[in-house]
């Protein structure tokens, strides 16, 4: 695809899809990798149409986790400093009580995306941008399907979604490959530092990167954007079935749920129910123990431990969620 063509698509999308536009100020989530440095620099370059053209600002969190984090840190610096329409660039320094040995990238995405809220309300900034591209949700949606999650979790990431109260979270360049980055710019990238950490396959999303995608792609070039296809209709039939589904929900709120119809179905209820009480770390096998549990004609009540405080209650009829006591 031409450059043109790319930048022209990609205009129509950020308004078909309300991304963000002239009234907005974003922060741009910058690393000193090549993404978020297209990134970055396509939205200050000048070459947005004005309406879509937003205040820019950026920040840049050194995590403190690798060897080169200083050396990142110099180049961001450097950026900052040369790039133009840039209203401020603000960087932070994790400091950590220990320095995690598990569930690292979870550990520095939490304290990452906090710290970047923070900057967002120092400079005024109404949306944070990143620069997730098509491979970060292929790599995203696999990586879900192959841990077990709910059906609304396989749709990939949101171009656009609340992140904390008056700070979305905007991703513009779902659509585009990494090669597509380039073409973005005018002017190409002559510095970034590569995270030497993405070729260690003890994570598994970079194992999905190095060796699950290339063997898809190896079955059919295409498989990438097969999986988001996948992703985009799972999305469109969840839209088509959630006045279905909610009828069921308040049935099981007023304790009027058929619980003879397929357990498939009892599931998907029981998560969109729990969803709504923004409980999501509930495992498939104690939803099945809460539909053997309303489906026993011998008992009417009983408890499921969710783990935590959280526990699932039967009272006759009625499925509730409950604290311990």
């Amino acid at each position: 695809m031409q450059p043109k063509v790319l930048r022209a698509n990609l205009t129509r999308q950020i308004r078909e899809q309300g991304l963000f536009d002239q009234h907005d100020h974003v922060l741009v989530a910058v690393s000193g990798g090549q993404d978020s440095l297209h990134l970055l620099r396509w939205l200050t370059e000048g070459t947005l149409p004005a309406d879509v053209q937003p205040t820019v600002s950026a920040g840049y969190v050194n995590h403190q986790l690798r060897d080169d984090a200083d050396v990142e840190e110099a180049l961001v610096r450097r950026t900052f400093a040369a790039t133009p329409n840039l209203a401020h660039g603000l960087i932070e320094t994790l400091t950590w009580e220990a320095v995690p040995t598990v569930a690292v990238e979870e550990q520095a995405r939490e304290k990452r995306y906090e710290a970047l809220i923070k900057m967002a309300r120092e400079v005024g900034a109404n949306i944070i941008v990143t620069a997730h591209h098509q491979g970060d949700q292929v790599e995203t949606i696999l990586y879900k399907l192959t841990r077990g999650s709910r059906l609304t979790q396989l749709v990939g990431m949101a171009p656009r979604q609340q992140l904390r109260g008056d700070i979305d979270l905007a991703r513009p360049l779902l659509n585009l490959t990494k090669a597509d980055l380039a073409d973005l710019v005018i002017q190409p990238l002559t510095e970034w530092v590569e995270d030497y950490t993405n070729a260690d396959e003890t994570f598994a999303r970079n194992r999905m990167r190095q060796t699950v995608l290339p063997a898809l792609t190896s079955i059919n070039e295409q498989a990438a954007e097969h999986v988001v296809m996948f992703a985009t209709q799972l999305a469109a039939l969840q839209k088509l079935a959630n006045g279905a589904i909610n009828v069921h929900v308040k049935a099981l709120e007023a304790g009027r749920l058929d619980w003879t119809v397929d357990e498939s179905v009892l599931t998907i209820i029981i998560q969109t129910w729990l969803t709504k009480k923004h409980v999501l770390n509930v495992k498939d096998s104690q939803i099945a123990q809460a539909i053997q549990l309303m489906r026993n004609p011998s008992v009417s009540t009983g408890l499921i431990d969710l783990g935590g405080q959280l526990q699932l209650e039967r009272f006759d009829n009625y499925l509730l969620l409950s604290q311990k006591h």
